[in-house]
């Protein structure tokens, strides 16, 4: 199987990604709820060809250091503005994936859309959110269940959960398997539900196995 690189990808397809920004108690969280990912011919096409489920936005940002990251108040639900993203070696995994099925655009939710550059970032930050009481920065949250319906709703393919194997992610991931319709879950399971795969795993033949293997599952 061709293991595209990641400069010949990026000629081929565009990232986007919507962000926003959270204070509450004096705690500070840079979030991003979606991110898109296109073929630069493809962005007006209406429907997604498959949503990804990931861990986190990594530490993900706008590709243009000017933009302003709009600031959401508690309460309030979480905007959607989209503006170009850099790039990031999960989001290459992932358009590998989308010529091997010949798809044009796909969506990438979180459990949660806290960035954080590693987990053990995420795991305090997760800490954080839950002593102030930011349980809405998950979209599998009860107070977001309309936003995922109308997510789901836009998609005409699978829901691709690829969210990892660690124990950090374990209540996160058990309740976002549970709000997903069971028979639109593809994934490659590790040992049992909650865990699936991880798209891009190191070594290099770790990505190519993924590839290979969700190849063979969605036919």
């Amino acid at each position: 199987m061709e293991f595209v690189k990641a400069e010949h990808l990026k000629k081929q397809f565009e990232v986007k990604g919507s962000f926003y920004n959270l204070e509450i108690n004096r705690q500070f969280f840079e979030c991003r709820n979606y991110a898109e990912i296109y073929r630069k011919d493809m962005e007006n096409q209406i429907n997604y060809d498959a949503i990804f489920v990931l861990v986190n936005p990594g530490l993900c940002t706008p590709k243009k250091s000017t933009y302003h990251i709009p600031q959401r108040s508690v309460g309030e639900s979480s905007p959607v503005n989209f503006t170009f993203a850099k790039t990031d070696n999960t989001q290459y995994q992932i358009m590998r994936f989308m010529q091997l099925k010949k798809w044009n655009k796909v969506l990438l939710i979180n459990l949660s859309d806290i960035r954080a550059g590693n987990l053990v970032e995420f795991k305090h930050k997760l800490n954080d959110a839950k002593k102030v009481g930011f349980e809405s920065h998950s979209i599998f949250s009860s107070q977001r269940k309309e936003e995922l319906d109308q997510v789901l709703s836009e998609c005409n393919g699978p829901i691709i959960l690829a969210w990892g194997t660690n124990p950090i992610v374990k209540t996160l991931a058990e309740r976002a398997f549970a709000a997903i319709p069971q028979d639109r879950i593809v994934g490659i399971e590790y040992k049992s539900p909650p865990f699936y795969y991880h798209p891009s795993p190191t070594p290099l033949e770790g990505k190519r196995k993924w590839l290979k293997q969700m190849n063979e599952i969605i036919s």
